[in-house]
């Protein structure tokens, strides 16, 4: 009984060890074939499938920062700006912001020069009986909202009036040889503001792969002037059919002088009708602060009764009214 214990004993014993030595190079012979060494040719292949992916990876991160670079700045909160590009207010704002080159944003515009005054001086002015103050939270939003027409105006004329010489140095820079991407960064490098960075941000455009033709529209909806869109048009005319742009821009120089010599002879004619408005709009503010100094009995109703700020509400009101009656009536577009 021992004895056949012991035999079987070794014969487990034997058929563990063979199977494992069975396993053992099973595993050792499905390694090998399962994964052989890798050929020449393999490795090769291997190797550019890892310097594509690297050049895959290279080009989605010059893809992501071109996409941080063309992101809108216009507003400093991307959730509130995806809120207010909703509305064509926000639209309007965003566009008059950057024709009149002021560098803040929409969202921060509309905060501290609209919602701000409206929510803290309007409660303020109702709940105090002030009519004053209640007027002031109106009167900031329309002055800022006038402010920024006026700087887009007087950003646009000052572009106008540096388009002659912008084209005549264009012009000359053609003749000389340079191409015509070459001569818009003359013009960005040399002129100074305002048409100085538009134009630079037109080559910036290109210069990011942009088509001509689409950075120079951008240049249209940028201004929205009558000669930027004569100049990009002919431009683009010449691209499709060809011709001498040097002379063309030549003569549309010559145009814009003409026009800007008869605006001068139209402004010489009006200047009376102009200077009799402006006076018609400052004589009674200067009255009031006349009898304000001289008469303060007088006119201390206006302001310190609520029957007098009304009124003196209104009258101011309809003044600036007549104001811009008789400015719209002189302003004559050529």
């Amino acid at each position: 009984m021992g004895d056949s214990t012991l035999i079987w004993m070794i014969v487990a014993v034997a058929l563990v060890l063979g199977l494992s030595v069975a396993i053992g190079f099973a595993l050792f012979y499905f390694q090998r074939y399962a994964s052989p060494e890798p050929t020449p040719m393999q490795m090769r292949l291997r190797q550019i499938k890892s310097a594509h992916a690297v050049i895959v990876e290279a080009q989605d991160e010059s893809m992501r920062r071109l996409e941080e670079l063309m992101r809108d700045r216009s507003y400093d909160n991307e959730a509130v700006g995806k809120v207010l590009n909703r509305f064509n207010f926000a639209a309007s704002l965003k566009k008059q912001l950057a024709q009149a080159g002021m560098k803040m944003t929409v969202d921060k515009f509309i905060l501290f020069f609209i919602v701000a005054p409206i929510i803290i001086c309007l409660p303020i002015g109702l709940a105090s009986l002030n009519i004053v103050i209640a007027l002031l939270g109106l009167g900031v939003p329309i002055g800022s909202l006038v402010f920024l027409k006026f700087k887009k105006g007087s950003r646009t004329n000052a572009f106008i009036k540096q388009l002659p010489d912008a084209l005549g140095l264009m012009t000359s820079a053609l003749r000389a040889g340079h191409s015509f991407q070459s001569a818009i960064n003359v013009i960005a490098l040399e002129m100074r503001a305002p048409i100085g960075p538009e134009f630079s941000q037109v080559v910036n455009d290109i210069n990011l792969g942009i088509p001509i033709k689409d950075a120079l529209n951008r240049l249209v909806v940028s201004m929205e002037v009558p000669d930027i869109r004569m100049f990009v048009t002919a431009v683009l005319i010449q691209r499709e059919a060809g011709g001498n742009l040097a002379e063309v821009l030549d003569k549309l120089g010559y145009t814009i002088r003409e026009r800007f010599k008869l605006k001068g002879q139209i402004s010489a004619a009006t200047g009376q009708a102009r200077m009799t408005g402006y006076m018609l709009g400052a004589a009674p503010v200067i009255v009031f602060l006349v009898l304000f100094l001289f008469m303060r009995t007088y006119v201390e109703p206006l302001y310190s009764t609520i029957l007098g700020q009304i009124a003196l509400g209104i009258a101011a009101f309809l003044q600036l009214i007549g104001f811009f009656v008789m400015k719209k009536i002189v302003d004559i577009r050529v």
